[in-house]
């Protein structure tokens, strides 16, 4: 369901209860004064059946069929958005046909043309500006056949108002036809932001986030860690990537990053944010969880990301890690320092391995 449409129709429902009672309230004013003035030419039981009672019935009951259909689940929103715009237009149909000796009134119906604008819909424009020439024909017929000797005056204005009603369904037409162009910006101006903001979160070799998100998750994953909910930092660096790219090349570096960058993202989990950090240097953050969990997923990726075979070479490629893990709120550099120290323990015990930390409190680094 379109919820500005919705919210648009649930407003004008109103309106048109309001418009009701406002009619309603007029009549009874204009009744009033011609009966003070004598100017009431027929009976007024006729009267007041004829101008005002039926007239309120009918909006009263385009009123209430409105705002059922609106609130239904059976209709779905172009059904709504027809029933909301014909109620509109039998209101000011109604009040045009039932007061047309008033000819100003048989203008109304250009407000219910002019309000099928908001649903950017050109069928029921047509639809809505067809059915108010008609109530404006049947307005001036109907006068015409009471004041025979009017009968130029109300065939003129009936031409007039059905070219102003004509003019309005242009204008609706072309504010449809903004609108819709809008949207369409609009919609083109989304998707381009959508798509430059994941070229700036994501690293368009392996897949992985870039550096300054992964580290704007990671600071602030860190200063939420507590007892019950530790958070681990995990350093990753592939090991001997210099001699790979000096001996095989940059694209074939290159091939060696995407690999790990599909290992990971095959084997993501939940609340786990990976960037890469720089050249074959890569950052993991656990939000959660048992600290344990994270230290195996790491090996677990360490063994598959290892058994890879690679056309290049007979060498298979390798990564150290370092990982720590904090029950208690620290920063990012902080956390940094620790893991980092892992991966260099790693690689000074044989490479291709993780080693993990738990990190210490601040007495314990006092």
């Amino acid at each position: 369901m379109n919820k500005p449409e919705t919210l648009a129709r649930n407003k004008i429902i109103r309106v048109f209860f309001h418009l009701a009672f406002l009619d309603l309230i007029i009549s009874l004013i204009i009744f009033g004064y011609g009966v003070v003035t004598n100017t009431v030419t027929y009976n007024h039981v006729e009267y007041i059946f004829l101008r005002i009672v039926i007239p309120t019935v009918i909006n009263l009951v385009a009123s209430f069929v409105a705002m059922y259909v609106n609130r239904s689940l059976r209709f779905d929103n172009a059904q709504k958005c027809s029933v909301c715009s014909f109620a509109f237009a039998v209101i000011a149909g109604c009040v045009s046909f039932w007061n047309g000796y008033y000819v100003c009134l048989w203008c109304l119906p250009v407000l219910a043309v002019l309000f099928c604008s908001v649903f950017h819909d050109m069928h029921l424009l047509f639809s809505i500006t067809v059915f108010s020439i008609i109530m404006v024909g049947l307005s001036a017929f109907y006068e015409m056949m009471q004041y025979p000797d009017k009968y130029n005056y109300y065939l003129e204005s009936m031409v007039v108002v059905m070219i102003v009603l004509v003019c309005a369904s242009i204008v609706s037409r072309t504010i449809i036809i903004y609108n819709k162009e809008m949207q369409d910006i609009i919609y083109d101006a989304n998707e381009k932001k959508d798509d430059y903001r994941m070229r700036l979160e994501t690293d368009q070799l392996t897949y992985l986030h870039t550096r300054p998100y992964a580290q704007e998750k990671a600071d602030l994953f860190l200063l939420s860690a507590a007892p019950e909910h530790p958070v681990s930092l995990a350093v990753v660096d592939l090991d001997f990537f210099k001699s790979i790219n000096d001996t095989y090349g940059h694209k074939n570096g290159d091939v060696v990053l995407w690999k790990f960058g599909d290992t990971v993202n095959k084997n993501m989990i939940d609340n786990l944010v990976v960037g890469r950090y720089g050249g074959e240097e890569f950052i993991f953050v656990f939000d959660g969880g048992d600290y344990h969990d994270h230290i195996n997923h790491m090996n677990m990726l360490r063994e598959k990301f290892g058994a890879i075979r690679y056309k290049f070479t007979e060498r298979n490629v390798t990564f150290s890690c370092g990982i720590v893990t904090t029950t208690f709120p620290v920063t990012f550099s902080e956390a940094f320092k620790y893991a980092d120290a892992g991966v260099y323990a790693s690689k000074d015990n044989g490479r291709n391995q993780v080693t993990a930390y738990l990190m210490p409190t601040p007495d314990q680094q006092a």
